[in-house]
């Protein structure tokens, strides 16, 4: 149960005089798409992008595989975990920790959404600086569909999505969201990165060529066909949900403002 205290404090945090913590705690990003993802659920959505099949569910902040993953500690083209803001589907975790996703042997639905407010997709990880997370999140859907005993043909919702300000609404010009999102870009950057193995002469690079041809090319493919891969705005998502229910897309919209109102930096 949580506490009225708590509550009490996080209202606070708009009084200067009573503020305890910066408001941007919780007018940001990750919690304005966690209202999303629970408006849609709720209101049952049918044709949204993140519209909820039978008993699938959402998570905030899990930890998504790598197909890149270290085979010893001294790895130095390795990658630990992907940080996804939200995922949709049929999954679990381990049982000792929330973070390790794996699909449900009768899964059909598996999304990912990052959210944006302010900021640019990452261009690459410290072991592959031109890995950018729009690719690393593609690939590790491909590597968590590989794993999971299902084929590509039993699923009917697969996507991976932005969610960002209208591009109008972005304060810096140099945004790279629709850029990093492009199929094309992102075959590329899958290709390249395996490319380093095989320059690196690992042996482990033949087996991550067959898991590009048989799994991640075409998941790719399967998103373009499905209109699975793509810049969604936060005005749009408001919109939808308002029509669904006046009440819920104005209290969303109020927060939205909020958010943009407290941003810490412009930066996109």
């Amino acid at each position: 149960m949580i506490p009225d205290r708590l509550l009490k404090i996080l209202r606070s945090c708009e009084i200067d005089q009573t503020s305890h913590f910066p408001p941007t705690e919780i007018y940001n990003e990750g919690w304005m798409l966690r209202l999303v993802l629970d408006a849609v659920q709720t209101l049952g959505l049918r044709g949204h992008p993140f519209w909820f099949t039978d008993e699938a569910k959402w998570y905030s902040e899990a930890l998504l595989s790598s197909p890149f993953r270290p085979r010893s500690r001294s790895d130095k083209l390795a990658e630990g975990f992907t940080n996804a803001d939200g995922v949709i589907g049929h999954f679990e975790f381990g049982a000792s920790t929330k973070s390790g996703l794996r699909l449900n042997g009768d899964a059909t639905q598996f999304v990912v959404v990052e959210a944006k407010m302010f900021s640019n997709l990452s261009s690459g990880t410290t072991n592959a600086r031109v890995f950018d997370q729009a690719a690393r999140n593609v690939a590790c859907i491909a590597e968590a569909i590989s794993q999971s005993g299902r084929s590509l043909n039993d699923f009917d919702r697969l996507g991976f999505f932005v969610l960002a300000p209208a591009l109008e609404k972005r304060s810096h010009r140099n945004t790279n969201l629709e850029s990093c999102i492009d199929p094309n870009s992102i075959k590329l950057a899958v290709g390249n990165r395996i490319q380093s193995y095989e320059q690196s002469g690992r042996d482990e690079a033949n087996q991550m060529r067959d898991w590009e041809r048989n799994w991640f090319l075409p998941l790719v493919d399967k998103l373009v066909a499905s209109n699975g891969l793509k810049v969604l705005s936060w005005e749009d998502c408001i919109e939808a949900i308002s029509a669904a229910d006046e009440d819920v897309g104005a209290e969303l919209g109020r927060f939205y403002q909020r958010c943009l109102t407290y941003s810490p930096q412009r930066q996109l």
